[in-house]
């Protein structure tokens, strides 16, 4: 227990009066704006031109080149691809309660670890194998939505405001609710099935720039 008060003491420390310049030298290094208040853990990975904004936090995450995340993001587990726009309040769900066949859903029943201050468990008797979450690239998330784990968005596609998303949602897919359903598509399929083999996001700037003008027809930007 005072392991753990210290252990906390410390970090607490470290965020507050060393993390800033870090952050900083993070930002200036990866080309991103990080404001006051974000942070990234040491396992997590920054591509590059990235915005994190107010208190916005990455643990154990991967952050696409071009992606941002508004204020008062809290990610775990995430794998985020390229140009994907995340706005306020957007955070992750992850972790599991023992929901079968065990009377106490509390970890201080199945866990000796006391990671809240205190267990009655002898042994740990259930682990959480929590799978990764997946978020596409060119996908826009609203405010205030709610992802759980193990969920997958696919590529192109847009969570409205106040989601709750599990599962899958398709590419290119707008989708809405709790929990979130499709609703209609962006683009026909075929121009979804084009744009996906083009992967427009992962050609580099320069392409990027020779095309801007063809952005807003997908035919031409494919090619048709």
């Amino acid at each position: 227990m005072v392991l753990k008060m210290t252990g906390s003491m410390i970090q607490g420390f470290y965020r507050f009066f060393f993390y800033p310049f870090k952050r900083f030298f993070l930002g200036c290094s990866t080309k991103s704006i990080f404001l006051k208040g974000s942070y990234i853990s040491r396992d997590s990975l920054i591509e590059g031109h990235n915005y994190l904004g107010k208190n916005t936090e990455l643990h154990g995450c991967r952050l696409g080149y071009g992606s941002y995340i508004n204020n008062n993001g809290n990610f775990s587990h995430t794998d985020i691809g390229y140009y994907t726009s995340i706005g306020v309040n957007v955070s992750t769900a992850v972790g599991g309660h023992p929901l079968n066949g065990y009377c106490a859903l509390h970890p201080a029943f199945t866990d000796p670890e006391k990671t809240f201050g205190f267990s009655f468990a002898k042994k740990k008797v259930y682990t959480d194998d929590t799978p990764r979450i997946s978020i596409g690239s060119d996908v826009w998330i609203g405010n205030n939505v709610v992802i759980l784990d193990g969920a997958k968005i696919g590529d192109g596609a847009v969570v409205g405001a106040g989601a709750v998303v599990k599962g899958e949602l398709p590419p290119y897919s707008i989708n809405a609710g709790v929990p979130a359903k499709t609703i209609r598509y962006r683009f026909s399929e075929e121009e979804i099935g084009a744009l996906l083999k083009l992967k427009w996001w992962e050609k580099d700037e320069k392409w990027i720039r020779s095309h801007i003008e063809d952005f807003s027809d997908a035919g031409k930007l494919c090619g048709k």
